[in-house]
């Protein structure tokens, strides 16, 4: 769905003739629903800073924090924006008194809401639509935005996906980093300089601590909601691990064959700090291995085919020996470590983050050469600017791609629905034993977790 022209003018009646400047005659209105850390810097930002885009509404549950946000905000924010910008209290009155100002919505909720919110657009948009009100009132959203990971499950996804397409809205999800320069250069080193060689054989990525997370900080002694299995759907591997595994989906191809070994070492290590093996250490995993292999597609970078996969997410508190360590030098330092490897030579970077530094090293092991990178302001940025270009009808790109540089010249999107659904899947299949299976609402019934009934509860 592509939207051609939208007026900003209150007077889009009297304007008819008007010859309106192309950059004012095209502009997607968003709003935001949920205004929690994940829109102070890395979102919220870029939805009024994007070329053709503005935020119209933002909407919190929690009574006047909407209007606050907008008051904490106006010395940044634009101001047609300030004087235009309305807040809300509720998706439901959001869209009934304000679906017709908007073009698209960013839910940036936690998971647990994800699905929820997406079906009140969806309804409110059926509802106000099919009414007799004249068409300026009627709802006019194109497009939802979806923070990742998207849905709790694989079927919270699948039904966000099936339910927008069967609305005929467009559904993206917020996988910034295929939309991020360092992406682009990694895709090109791949595929057109050939730093491994013809094929990539091997994958691996190792995290170590959670120094990449927000909100884990909380003052009330409650758990965070990013280790809440009703509102996150796991630990942090589903807030930072997903980024990860949806980058090796976009380089190399789907991950197929997984197998997992997922534990709570917090409450199952005898070495445990009383605080990390007390009641109060959340339920959801903190440790996860994972093994698989890339299978065929016609996506890829470069041939990845067969290449094994071994990743490390320990979010595990710091005592005692780690078991994924062969030897245990350094063990209380933060670790963060892509390694790409093929026949002719190797790359290993950071797996999160937009600016750091990409290492080409030799068949050898020895380093040929580093290329570093500047980190976009807000790192949504260069995906929600695809995103619009792309309900703008492809502009300043014109289904393009990526400059030799690795800048992001898209006029569409490259985070796409089936991306979304395949790193739900990979996730809960790398979950799935620790969980008692993912198919259903799990998060009700932690007393039949089976990686809980290995833990010392």
């Amino acid at each position: 769905t592509r939207i051609k022209s939208i007026r900003m003018s209150s007077n889009d009646d009297a304007d008819d003739d008007a010859s309106d400047d192309e950059d004012n005659a095209k502009m997607i209105r968003w709003a935001i629903v949920g205004l929690g850390d994940v829109c102070a810097i890395k979102s919220g930002p870029a939805f009024y800073k994007c070329h053709g885009s503005t935020l119209s509404a933002v909407m919190r549950r929690t009574p006047g924090a909407a209007r606050q946000w907008i008051e904490d905000n106006a010395r940044t924010l634009p101001s047609d924006v300030v004087h235009s910008i309305r807040a809300f209290e509720s998706v439901e009155r959001m869209m009934q008194e304000g679906g017709s100002m908007l073009d698209a919505v960013y839910v940036a909720s936690p998971p647990g809401a994800h699905l929820e919110n997406v079906r009140q657009i969806i309804k409110a948009t059926s509802t106000n639509n099919n009414t007799t009100a004249a068409d300026e009132e009627a709802t006019n959203i194109k497009a939802v935005y979806v923070e990742k990971p998207c849905g709790r499950s694989a079927w919270e996804t699948r039904a966000m996906v099936r339910e927008l397409h069967n609305a005929n809205i467009e559904f993206y999800p917020a996988y910034v980093s295929r939309a991020h320069e360092r992406t682009g250069v990694l895709r090109k080193l791949l595929s057109e300089d050939k730093v491994c060689g013809e094929t990539v054989t091997s994958i691996k990525y190792k995290q170590r601590g959670s120094s990449f997370a927000r909100g884990l900080d909380v003052d009330n002694g409650s758990i965070p909601w990013r280790l809440n299995a009703k509102e996150s759907g796991g630990g942090l591997i589903m807030d930072m691990g997903c980024h990860v595994l949806d980058r090796l989906d976009y380089l190399f191809g789907p991950l197929e064959n997984v197998k997992s070994t997922v534990l709570c070492k917090g409450r199952g290590s005898s070495s445990s700090t009383s605080a990390s093996s007390s009641s109060s250490y959340p339920l959801v995993e903190d440790y996860v291995a994972m093994s698989a292999t890339i299978g065929e597609c016609n996506w890829s970078a470069i041939d990845s085919a067969g290449a094994t996969v071994e990743c490390l997410w320990d979010f595990s508190p710091r005592v005692g020996s780690s078991v994924d360590d062969d030897n245990n030098s350094g063990q209380d330092e933060d670790v963060d470590e892509l390694i790409i490897s093929g026949p002719d030579g190797s790359m290993r970077m950071g797996g999160m983050g937009a600016g750091l530094p990409i290492e080409i090293l030799d068949s050898a092991g020895q380093l040929v050469k580093t290329l570093e990178f500047d980190a976009p302001e807000h790192a949504a940025q260069p995906l929600i600017q695809s995103v619009v270009n792309e309900l703008l009808g492809g502009q300043d790109g014109g289904g393009g791609g990526f400059e030799s540089d690795g800048k992001n010249t898209l006029g569409y999107s490259p985070a796409r629905a089936d991306n979304a659904m395949r790193t739900s899947e990979v996730l809960d299949a790398v979950l799935g034993s620790y969980y008692g299976g993912r198919h259903d609402e799990f998060w009700t019934r932690p007393e039949t977790w089976f990686g809980l009934s290995k833990a010392s509860l």
